[in-house]
């Protein structure tokens, strides 16, 4: 597999290349249990937490579909000491397949709903159709990047590929920002939080001061924020503007959908905002010395791995991060855009 999961940047994986250590799951405190679903990448695994309340328990995500990861969801429900009757309830952080993959099978097998966001709606692919449509979509964004003829027929394979794993389940139900989710007598909320993807939730239980964050912080991979087809307008903004947001939940646990939990998470945002904005600089500094396509700025900032080496999914994770420091700096007024194919930015 890939080095990077499909949608976490290189930018600040420095060891993208190690994988990281497998585990099976691990409690977290009043009737939390974290469960460490594998998938193939670097990362290893993602986190489903069971959380049980009167009602029952509700899931916070899934995981990648597969059998392997199907049974390791299972025997975590079980170290909970609880099983699929459990399960009154599956909230997801957004519809990515290491996150939502489960999906189809928790419908199959429980009477559980599924909640996610209304946007996330756009991550989920429902027929042949819409595979079809996405995957045009990605080809005539990747020529707007101005990405090589010799380079476009790579990604296309590998896009076509990636498209099978994405998620065709719809969620039953649709929470908005502030939203108590159902079966948890009001004590766990949705917080909207853009950025990775439109319809990002973050999740936070008040009783016992948990956040889950999903991909939105991370306690050390940045999380790839991207403007592609399916993305928000501005895609860097909205993210920036959802880290502040969390800033209320600084004396909080936070169990994140990768690596560990952590606190101090007034420094993890001063950390992720830093690095950001040391990308923006970078990026314009790219267009001040004639880096003109998406392509081009791409090869000019830095990556913890040459830009050379790039598998395809981390080729289209890069560009989709430069082309959404490119629209920000665009909407300060620093670059003027010229629309293409392929696009062109200067200063």
């Amino acid at each position: 597999m890939e080095t990077t999961t499909p949608h976490l940047a290189n930018a600040a994986v420095p060891n993208a290349e190690k994988p990281a250590r497998q585990i099976d799951g691990f409690a977290v405190r009043g009737g939390v249990w974290a469960t460490a679903i594998p998938f193939p990448s670097p990362l290893a695994y993602s986190y489903s937490y069971s959380l049980r309340y009167p009602a029952g328990l509700v899931v916070v995500d899934l995981g990648w579909n597969g059998d392997t990861a199907w049974d390791a969801f299972c025997r975590g429900l079980a170290r909970a000491g609880g099983s699929l009757d459990d399960v009154i309830g599956v909230v997801a952080t957004h519809a990515h397949p290491d996150h939502y993959g489960l999906a189809g099978r928790i419908r199959e097998h429980t009477g559980a709903w599924i909640g996610a966001h209304p946007a996330e709606r756009s991550q989920i692919r429902v027929g042949e159709s819409e595979r079809r449509s996405r995957l045009t979509a990605i080809d005539g964004w990747l020529r707007g990047c101005g990405v090589p003829s010799t380079v476009l027929t790579g990604l296309h394979d590998e896009m076509t590929r990636l498209e099978a794993a994405i998620p065709s389940i719809e969620p039953d139900i649709l929470l908005t920002d502030t939203a108590k989710v159902p079966g948890t007598s009001g004590r766990l909320i949705a917080l909207h939080t853009p950025g990775h993807t439109p319809g990002s939730l973050c999740f936070h239980d008040s009783e016992r001061d948990l956040l889950f964050t999903g991909d939105h912080v991370l306690p050390k991979v940045t999380p790839n924020i991207a403007k592609r087809p399916g993305s928000t307008a501005d895609p860097l903004h909205d993210f920036m503007s959802s880290l502040h947001r969390l800033r209320q939940f600084t004396d909080a646990t936070v169990l994140p959908g990768h690596e560990w939990t952590f606190d101090r998470l007034s420094e993890r945002l001063d950390a992720i905002g830093a690095h950001h904005r040391t990308r923006l600089a970078e990026v314009e500094q790219a267009v001040r010395h004639g880096c003109g396509t998406v392509w081009e700025v791409a090869q000019a900032v830095t990556w913890a791995r040459p830009f050379n080496t790039f598998t395809s999914r981390s080729l289209r994770s890069a560009l989709g991060e430069t082309y959404a420091h490119l629209q920000r700096l665009t909407a300060d007024g620093r670059l003027t855009h010229r629309p293409g194919p392929p696009e062109n930015w200067s200063r």
